[in-house]
């Protein structure tokens, strides 16, 4: 199922997927909005939208922010509507069934402001229609501007969400979301050969729950390669590097995408705990130290051999991937005479 999280902050603070912008049915937008519109150097909402209506472009100017930009129509006449921002909703769900690069969306209190709706009422609509027509791992977070607010929204929202329990006399329990793992996959375009075989790796692990992220499917056409690169390794919650003795030498010698992105990693490692298991290292090589970069010599790698048993290996980075636990159970200790 998808899901609606709240956040206190400014949806530009960090990337998304798809970032919602909303403007009035004449294309006018707000001083917030505007700020950031002349800040990336984009134009204007188009004037003529109708209430409700969502018009989905790319985002070039603000590619650090988002691939997508939507602008909404959610006020008319400093004025909106709970079924406008329903309708405004179910078009953002559409949206992330219809491409499959778009799963996470953000977006602002609709029609809260100028709109002049109760913001409960805006969260309540929105979040109901997007979870009815978004895709399964699509993720909406709603961010509010003001601590007290969403502290205030935040109660409010598991009051109701444990009411229920309470008046049957039940201990209440918090909601447990079980949003995809987003992986994003590293690796070197060594031939066309090895491209098909880490694309089907990538369609496994998505037909087995995982929200398996490749430029091969999710790069937009235009997009800056390296920014794109920035934006999958700060949304991801694991990363996979397949590394062969292609990558080996662009990740040592610093060469194009690759050593663009060691750098981010290597960064990123170093900020980290030296337990932390965010990365898995795939070794595609017949012999291992071909194909490992210098900097990812010190971590554990899976050795996958052109010889290797790919539904074994592919069960062995899946349970890698939900840390599966395969310590075999801890027996009763002996009784000694």
């Amino acid at each position: 199922m998808a899901y609606v999280k709240l956040k206190f902050g400014n949806l530009f603070d960090e990337p998304t997927d798809l970032v919602v912008l909303p403007c009035s049915t004449g294309g006018t937008v707000t001083n917030f909005v505007a700020n950031h519109l002349r800040e990336y150097d984009i134009p204007h909402p188009r004037p003529g939208m109708h209430l409700g209506d969502v018009d989905v472009q790319p985002f070039d100017g603000a590619e650090n922010v988002a691939q997508f930009a939507a602008f909404v129509a959610s006020v008319e006449n400093m004025t909106s509507t709970e079924e406008a921002i329903a309708e405004i909703g179910a078009s953002l769900g559409n949206v992330t069934r219809q491409s499959d690069a778009i799963r996470r969306v953000s977006a602002p209190l609709l029609g809260a402001g100028a709109g002049g709706l109760d913001r409960e009422k805006v969260i309540e609509a929105l979040s109901r229609s997007f979870k009815e027509t978004a895709a399964e791992n699509a993720i909406l977070t709603i961010f509010v501007l003001h601590r007290n607010v969403i502290e205030r929204l935040k109660k409010k929202r598991l009051r109701e969400s444990t009411g229920e329990q309470v008046i049957k006399g039940k201990q209440p329990t918090k909601e447990i979301e079980h949003t995809p793992i987003r992986v994003f996959i590293s690796y070197s375009g060594t031939s066309p050969i090895h491209k098909q075989w880490v694309a089907k790796i990538a369609t496994y692990l998505r037909s087995n729950g995982l929200d398996a992220r490749l430029d091969q499917w999710h790069l937009r056409g235009g997009m800056d390669l390296s920014q794109w690169m920035a934006n999958e390794l700060q949304l991801a919650d694991r990363v996979i590097i397949i590394t062969d003795s292609r990558y080996r030498e662009r990740a040592d010698g610093r060469v194009g995408g690759v050593g663009w992105e060691t750098m981010l990693v290597q960064g990123d490692m170093l900020s980290r705990s030296s337990d932390d298991n965010r990365y898995i290292v795939v070794v595609r090589e017949d012999h291992f130290s071909s194909g490992v970069p210098t900097y990812l010599k010190t971590k554990y790698c899976i050795h996958w051999r052109t010889d290797s048993d790919e539904s074994q290996m592919q069960s062995e980075l899946l349970e890698e991937l939900y840390n599966v636990d395969k310590a075999p159970p801890i027996g009763e200790p002996p009784v000694f005479v």
